[in-house]
C-alpha cells in the first residue's frame, strides 16, 4: 500500500499562465489533395541522410498562397513534376538542365 503523503519539497508555487488557447488548429495544406505543381524555388540546402547529402529545395506552389512553402527533396519533386515551371527558372535558352540546387542562386 502506498501512503498518501508527500513531502513539502515537492510543492511548487502557483504562477498564472497567460498563454493563448486556440479553438481551431492551423490548417496544413495537403499537397496530394491540392493538385498543384511547384511554381518557384526560393531556397536550397542539403540534408544529411545516413552517409549521403540529399539536395532539398524550398518551393512555392501554383494555386496556393505564397506562405504555403515547403521543403522537398529535389530529386523526388523533380521526378514527380518534370514539366513544372520551377525547373525552368534558370534554364539556358534552347532547353537544358534547368535549375538544380547546386546552381540555383
Amino acid at each position: 500500500m502506498i501512503h498518501p503523503v508527500f513531502h513539502i519539497s515537492q510543492l511548487k508555487p502557483f504562477t498564472e499562465d497567460y498563454t493563448p488557447v486556440f479553438e481551431n488548429l492551423p490548417v496544413l495544406t495537403d499537397l496530394e489533395a491540392a493538385n498543384t505543381t511547384p511554381k518557384e524555388i526560393i531556397d536550397h540546402s542539403k540534408v544529411k541522410k545516413g552517409n549521403t547529402a540529399i539536395p532539398q529545395v524550398k518551393l512555392t506552389w501554383v494555386g496556393l498562397p505564397d506562405n504555403a512553402v515547403t521543403w522537398e527533396d529535389y530529386n523526388v519533386v523533380k521526378n514527380r513534376f518534370p514539366e513544372a515551371a520551377a525547373w525552368g527558372q534558370a534554364a539556358p535558352q534552347g532547353g537544358g538542365g534547368g535549375v538544380t540546387p547546386s546552381n540555383h542562386q
